[in-house]
């Protein structure tokens, strides 16, 4: 009698348990982690890319296409987090009200800096992250980005002056070339990019060669590599504490750079679970 009191103890007790742990891997918040090339390519990148032409009118079909696979694929997302100020939500907020309205341009013609104006008008955060967006009915979109100077300037100056350094940053250069660039539209491009082996080669180039560059006996590379990863991690939380409750599924776009870094993030984040993009766009 007292074992057939334990067995259904225990039998209550594991299917607690058992349902605990469904219900907790059915929570997980679904991400569509989208690491991509600046379309407005203003050069600021370590690795720089070739241009191509987003206001073109094959990749406006592309970038449609796009918007399409994602907006028809078992993971729409809630919420978009774009690589924004964090602290200037409002003025995204009435960007993307002109956008809804049609009326982005009113926007954009008042803009002097021709540098400036092709960010707000080719960025990925209106091509695409607005585009999602108004397709989605969404009201708002999250800014995630915080500013951290990164003198990469200093960094390329004692490489340059290094032969060595600099022979081995050529190589680097072309393990994270833009290749993908070449693929045939920008799904492809986005695949391609997002690979795990690209991604890792991106977040290698901070370990293996600019953690170990000294300017005499400063630790110059580990401290740029300590603000590179301080500027993540300040973008991570601001993806932590935007998401509201009931979301499920969120969509991330941000260039390759922070997508290496917020990969591993969200593979040890147990809340998580990354959406393998294969399942959107092939």
């Amino acid at each position: 009698m007292q074992n057939s009191y334990f067995t259904k103890i225990f039998t209550v007790l594991f299917l607690i348990l058992f349902q605990f742990s469904v219900l907790s891997a059915q929570e997980k918040i679904k991400v569509i982690l989208l690491g991509t090339y600046h379309f407005n390519n203003p050069g600021n990148d370590m690795i720089k890319v070739q241009d191509r032409n987003i206001l073109s009118q094959e990749n406006q079909k592309d970038l449609d296409n796009v918007v399409e696979k994602i907006y028809s694929s078992d993971y729409k997302p809630e919420q978009i987090f774009v690589e924004s100020n964090f602290n200037e939500k409002k003025q995204l907020d009435a960007h993307y009200k002109f956008y809804l309205k049609n009326q982005y341009n009113a926007f954009t013609d008042t803009i002097k800096s021709e540098r400036m104006r092709r960010f707000f008008k080719e960025g990925e955060t209106v091509q695409l992250g607005f585009r999602l967006a108004k397709k989605l009915k969404h009201q708002e979109l999250y800014p995630i980005d915080t500013l951290i100077e990164m003198r990469f300037d200093i960094l390329m100056k004692e490489v340059n002056s290094n032969p060595t350094l600099k022979k081995e940053l050529d190589e680097i250069k072309l393990s994270i070339s833009d290749k993908c660039l070449e693929e045939k539209n920008l799904s492809q491009i986005f695949l391609c990019m997002n690979e795990k082996s690209k991604l890792d080669n991106n977040i290698g180039f901070y370990f293996s060669f600019a953690n170990k560059i000294m300017i005499g006996k400063d630790y110059f590379g580990a401290r740029l590599v300590t603000d590179w990863y301080k500027r993540n991690l300040i973008m991570y939380a601001n993806i932590q504490n935007q998401i509201k409750p009931g979301t499920k599924t969120i969509f991330i776009l941000v260039g390759t750079g922070h997508a290496s870094i917020f990969r591993t993030f969200f593979e040890v984040d147990k809340k998580f679970e990354l959406v393998d993009l294969t399942k959107i766009f092939n």
